[in-house]
């Protein structure tokens, strides 16, 4: 049995770089990016109104109510000559502002006395209602780095950048095999000694709100020659991860580690110091990732979420593979009795500006509704206590993970 940082070492050491494809700005939302995006121009790219209303120079504006004449109107995307002595430009919000002008006065304080002559009634000051080029970002500033997940915001940035298409990480291909005589479909009334099948929509679900893309290969039943028929003809596929769940404890027909080398593939590490999910699995065969993950579906989420998460975010290049904990303030007492570093559901919270965390009781591996109240894991170490105040360890839920 390792350590858990010696497994996570193992994990992401075995990780192959996904290729670059480049798509549309509308099919980037989601994706992590593969290059830098810089900025080709200013930001604006040129001095621009801020309001509706008249440009001026602001010296020119003295005592209000001013009477200034009347050069002219520009809307957003139009040109204008340089602003006159003595005279105001009527501007649309975007507009350029006119060559000489270094205010706008808003609409709402002037008025129009005819064609050639607008009231101001209030006296700007240099640089009122007017954004300032390159005062956002300025020509050259990296403002997307590789190994970002991209938000619709980010895409923005993108656009602004003269950018049409990115180069963004191709989505990894995964597949899932449930294991287990006594699994039933989750629509299926269970007979006796049966249960539903959990483990399979978690991990897919996780998988694919992860990008992934997943292919789901049923349940395999545990005899170990059918297994290892579905392990060979799942490792044939290529694909870049597999997950399997079940199977890979200490009793009697927990056959998955042997059926995995008897189908090819090379275990790395079988079992971690870890509580939940001590049994857990990882091997490889070329390419393909496998993650022998135990079947009780907490175990089976705090797999996915401490190993193949961060295989997932090394593959598409995001740094860290797993984001560290950040200390936040217990609300009551936990402890850790165990030999094994624990991982323990936890609500977070903000309150009075502070995060707050309060751990979750739970009656084991098997209570899925604690981890479905989660949405985050307090990291003890063992043989820990911690008291009411202490700051602890704790692991933030976010998209990419189960909780």
């Amino acid at each position: 049995m390792i350590t858990f940082e010696e497994a996570l070492a193992n994990v992401v050491g075995a990780v192959t770089p996904l290729t670059a494809v480049a798509v549309s700005l509308g099919e980037a939302a989601g994706r992590v990016l593969a290059e830098d995006v810089a900025a080709d121009l200013p930001f604006p790219a040129f001095d621009m109104t801020a309001m509706d209303g008249w440009a001026v120079r602001a010296a020119e504006v003295g005592k209000t109510p001013s009477l200034l004449a009347r050069a002219g109107t520009a809307g957003a995307g139009r040109v204008t000559g340089p602003l006159p002595v003595g005279a105001a430009w009527k501007v649309m919000t975007g507009a350029p502002m006119p060559p000489g002008s270094d205010a706008v006065v808003p609409v709402e304080d002037a008025a129009e006395i005819d064609e050639k002559t607008v009231r101001l009634d209030v006296a700007p000051h240099p640089g009122a209602h007017v954004r300032l080029q390159g005062e956002v970002f300025q020509k050259g500033a990296l403002l997307l780095p590789a190994g970002r997940r991209l938000t619709p915001a980010d895409l923005v940035l993108a656009a602004a950048a003269g950018r049409a298409t990115l180069r963004v990480a191709r989505p990894i291909r995964a597949a899932v095999l449930v294991t287990g005589d006594e699994i039933v479909a989750p629509g299926t009334a269970p007979g006796p000694a049966q249960i539903r099948n959990t483990n399979g929509p978690l991990l897919i679900g996780a998988l694919r709100r992860a990008g992934a893309q997943v292919t789901d290969l049923g349940v395999a039943r545990d005899m170990e020659e059918s297994l290892v028929k579905a392990l060979c003809g799942a490792l044939e596929r290529g694909d870049d991860l597999l997950l399997t769940t079940g199977g890979v404890s200490a009793g009697d027909y927990d056959y998955v580690a042997t059926a995995l080398e008897t189908a090819g593939a090379s275990i790395r590490f079988h079992k971690v110091a870890i509580r939940p999910a001590k049994p857990v699995l990882f091997a490889t065969k070329g390419a393909t990732l496998v993650f022998g993950l135990p079947g009780n579906p907490v175990s089976a989420a705090v797999g996915f979420d401490f190993f193949v998460r961060p295989a997932l975010r090394s593959a598409a290049g995001i740094l860290p593979p797993l984001p560290p904990p950040l200390p936040a303030r217990l609300a009551s007492p936990v402890r850790n009795k165990g030999p094994r570093l624990a991982f323990h559901p936890a609500s977070l919270s903000l309150r009075d500006g502070e995060e707050i965390v309060e751990p979750i009781a739970t009656k084991g591996s098997h209570d899925v509704l604690a981890h479905a109240r989660a949405n985050a894991f307090l990291e003890l170490p063992p043989g820990s206590s911690f008291a009411a105040g202490d700051l602890v360890p704790v692991h933030r839920g976010s998209p990419e993970s189960t909780f």
